[in-house]
């Protein structure tokens, strides 16, 4: 029987998450994912956080920018908060800026929320999303199917500019709108690129096009 597979960023190593995933008839890949923890497909991606995390998040606005690239990358952004909901009570002094920061992730940022209580249920949320995914054929094995076979070269060059880290689809749309082709995203200077995506998401990709490769054992291909 066809088994589902769940990327994994490096960083979950140390939990027991994918373990679990494992003995409840998961295939689990780790990489170094740029934005979320765990990728279930092409469309699903999953951000896993401690409430303790969660609520801090909330409090510095860091969990906003996360859902916003998690979106960029992904059309359903997952979060799993994983604690016991009434030591709520010991991170919130006031429960109203928890309840509105839901409202706003949930209504206006098309996010799913789930709340488990310990990395057994984190594990049987991801493990059931993964097969329930599984089902849908032409979202499943994320980054580990074959190139696309398109004659499309618009779509080509979407899905070029969309393979750097915090460009989704959608910005690689305004990228192109904005450079016309390829050759001059390339060619780009951090203070143009910057209008678009903001000057620290333009200095990281302009090191990753001026950086030299470095070969390194243990590359999968």
């Amino acid at each position: 029987m066809e088994k589902p597979i769940v990327i994994i960023d490096e960083r979950e190593r140390n939990s027991k998450v994918p373990e679990l995933l494992v003995k409840k008839g998961v295939s689990i890949k780790f990489r170094v994912i740029e934005v979320g923890d765990y990728i279930i497909s092409q469309r699903i991606g999953v951000e896993r956080k401690t409430i303790k995390d969660f609520i801090k998040s909330i409090y510095d606005g860091r969990i906003f920018d996360q859902i916003s690239r998690l979106k960029e990358k992904f059309e359903i952004p997952v979060i799993v908060v994983e604690g016991d909901l009434n030591d709520l009570i010991l991170f919130v002094d006031n429960p109203n800026v928890f309840r509105g920061a839901l409202i706003s992730l949930v209504l206006f940022n098309n996010t799913k929320i789930f709340f488990s209580l310990d990395e057994e249920e984190t594990a049987d949320y991801i493990s059931l999303m993964a097969k329930q995914e599984m089902k849908k054929k032409e979202f499943f094995l994320p980054f580990l199917k074959a190139k696309p076979k398109t004659k499309d070269i618009r779509q080509i060059q979407l899905n070029i500019i969309s393979s750097f880290p915090y460009i989704g689809q959608k910005t690689a749309f305004k990228i192109l709108k904005e450079y016309k082709n390829i050759k001059n995203f390339i060619n780009t200077n951090e203070t143009q690129l910057s209008k678009i995506i903001g000057l620290a998401k333009a200095r990281k990709i302009i090191e990753i096009i001026n950086k030299n490769f470095e070969e390194k054992e243990g590359l999968i291909f």
